[in-house]
């Protein structure tokens, strides 16, 4: 008896083993889930379906526009970014993270994005049904994701060291089309939480963004110098209160 249980777990083991790779392989390589492709400058888009040759092109455009003001250079001579429509494979790509819009994984997983969702001609994310609305439009996730791969680049495995407002602020400072100054966002957003409405309306992560608005602009801090920082968001503020902001 204890033969055979020994025998199922090693069986066990062996086809957990092999789902594991798998799952990893196809994060690594997805294209084979992808059937369709598109290419602009440094931007490869891969999706499930077909991509209408003129949305497409210009949501390419609008991505790479954002991308070429950034303060963070890219350092890749190529970045690719999935777009899962069906349910199956939004489920199996967004596994670690299933409520997201968006999801990078690290280098070591291929430094792959992938969105829920798209609609192309109208440039718009498709979330679960749900269609999002500007300013967080599909160029606007683009920039946002392949920002986190950039950042990556930048600091390797010193990622997890990178306060998160850092990391996700800078990304939305990247992503956002009609940037707003410091004061501009400081009033919009006031002393108040920061809820759902004030997402909706000034992007993902308007509060992280203020402050590296806040860094880049009135300090004159580099991209490098803010995912450089070990500065709590809590600090950060404080700095950025202490400093008249």
């Amino acid at each position: 008896m204890s033969r055979l249980i020994k025998r199922a777990l090693l069986w066990a083991c062996a086809a957990l083993g092999c789902v594991t790779i798998s799952l990893a392989a196809l994060m690594f390589w997805p294209d084979p889930l992808f059937a369709y492709s598109l290419q602009a400058g440094k931007i490869i888009v891969a999706s499930d379906r077909p991509i209408p040759a003129v949305g497409g092109e210009r949501f390419l455009h609008d991505c790479e526009s954002l991308l070429e003001r950034s303060p963070l250079k890219a350092e890749r001579h190529e970045y690719r970014l999935y777009v899962t429509n069906a349910r199956w494979r939004q489920r199996l790509f967004f596994l670690p993270h299933p409520d997201g819009w968006g999801i990078v994984y690290p280098p070591y997983f291929g430094g792959n994005a992938f969105l829920t969702g798209a609609d192309f001609n109208t440039g718009r994310v498709v979330h679960w049904g749900y269609i999002g609305t500007p300013p967080r439009t599909l160029a606007y996730l683009c920039a946002h994701e392949l920002t986190h791969v950039i950042e990556g680049e930048h600091v390797g495995i010193g990622r997890f060291l990178v306060p998160q407002w850092a990391w996700e602020g800078l990304a939305d400072y990247v992503g956002i089309e009609h940037r707003e100054t410091f004061e501009q966002l400081r009033d919009a957003l006031g002393d108040r939480p920061v809820d759902t409405p004030m997402r909706v309306k000034y992007g993902s992560y308007p509060r992280y963004r203020l402050l590296v608005t806040y860094f880049i602009e009135k300090k004159g801090w580099t991209a490098d110098q803010l995912l450089a920082t070990r500065l709590t968001t809590d600090a950060a503020i404080q700095v950025m209160n202490a400093d008249g902001g």
